[in-house]
């Protein structure tokens, strides 16, 4: 059974979002980076070259960096990982958030045979699919790094375009969790729940939970607050 590799993303856009800095993404990939480390998970972070050499860059942390991407931050999310795909990785990919911790092993819960596993809601919910935690499986990624191109090409540039955008490349959606075709490649819409879970509260262990997500910009600190309560030894030098 072969490993995923783990691919967030971050990029110092100061300009567009000046209260990140606060949100001490450093840190969170820190933290990302020792919950892949104990389960044996490569990760690395998509990103540009400015942030790459820049005094903020977490230690520990492995960037593929490209000398520039697009200045708004949908449009780098969207862009960075087709031009990661288009890269040809010799893995499954796994993108998530930089505000992700994982709890267990991924390729025990991901379902193999579809090429690309999303994390799904209702199709009348306000973002039917959850973009932090994308599967990519490298039996698929010919076709997938097309889609993924798609995706980028037409997304916009306010907040959320990226979940609208890959929406529109794998619609129709369907009304339940399944596995259905969409541009010839099978594609899993799986629960939320195990796969991206965003914790109750301080004292919910999570327990059953493949990954977290403190997604949403009220909920970097919860990461931290969470982290300290149930994973300690994730926090060394994260602060």
């Amino acid at each position: 059974m072969s490993l995923p590799t783990v691919v967030s993303l971050w990029v110092l856009r100061p300009e567009e979002h000046p209260e990140a800095e606060a949100r001490n993404y450093p840190g969170m990939l820190q933290i990302l980076q020792r919950s892949c480390d104990r389960l044996g998970l490569r990760h690395v972070v998509l990103t540009d070259q400015a942030t790459s050499s820049s005094a903020a860059w977490p230690s520990g942390v492995e960037p593929v960096a490209w000398p520039s991407l697009p200045a708004p931050l949908m449009q780098v999310c969207t862009e960075a990982q087709a031009r990661y795909l288009e890269l040809n990785p010799e893995t499954d990919t796994l993108f998530v958030g930089a505000d992700c911790i994982f709890l267990a092993d991924p390729a025990k819960f991901y379902p193999r045979d579809p090429g690309i596993c999303v994390t799904y809601r209702t199709p009348k919910d306000r973002h039917p699919i959850n973009t932090g935690a994308q599967m990519i499986r490298r039996h698929a990624l010919e076709r997938a790094a097309v889609i993924y191109r798609r995706i980028a090409d037409r997304c916009g540039t306010v907040w959320c375009d990226d979940q609208r955008a890959l929406c529109a490349e794998l619609s129709p959606l369907p009304p339940v969790c399944g596995i259905f075709k969409r541009a010839g490649v099978s594609v899993a819409f799986l629960p939320m729940k195990r796969f991206n879970v965003v914790p109750t509260s301080v004292d919910d262990p999570c327990r059953g939970a493949c990954m977290l997500h403190f997604r949403g910009k009220r909920r970097k600190q919860f990461l931290f607050d969470w982290t300290q309560r149930h994973r300690p030894e994730f926090l060394e030098q994260a602060r």
